[in-house]
């Protein structure tokens, strides 16, 4: 069975939309599917989270890894805290860039 890491920040919320009710999850959820995606091999999530990333931490990106296959809780939970850091980081810059196009 492969791992599947949660972070305990993570949260799955339904919201009425006029489309009817949508389920949503915030950052750190989706940067858990994404790191757990990562450390079972698959290469798309592992290009998302090396692009996620910052320069600083790319460097560590394979000992994050190798850490997090070994079950190494305080890696799992780093690598998926770059991740939602740099997901919320990459939605608030579209929002500053959606809200200067108005």
């Amino acid at each position: 069975m492969e791992p599947h890491f949660v972070h305990p920040l993570s949260s799955v919320e339904t919201i009425d939309t006029d489309e009817g009710q949508k389920e949503v999850m915030n950052s750190w959820a989706f940067a858990s599917m994404i790191w757990t995606s990562a450390v079972t091999g698959n290469t798309n999530a592992l290009a998302i989270a090396t692009e996620l990333f910052t320069n600083k931490d790319k460097d560590e990106i394979q000992t994050f890894l190798e850490a997090s296959k070994a079950g190494n809780e305080a890696a799992i939970a780093g690598a998926i805290g770059i991740i939602a850091f740099a997901i919320d980081d990459k939605l608030a810059e579209a929002f500053e860039n959606k809200g200067s196009e108005n």
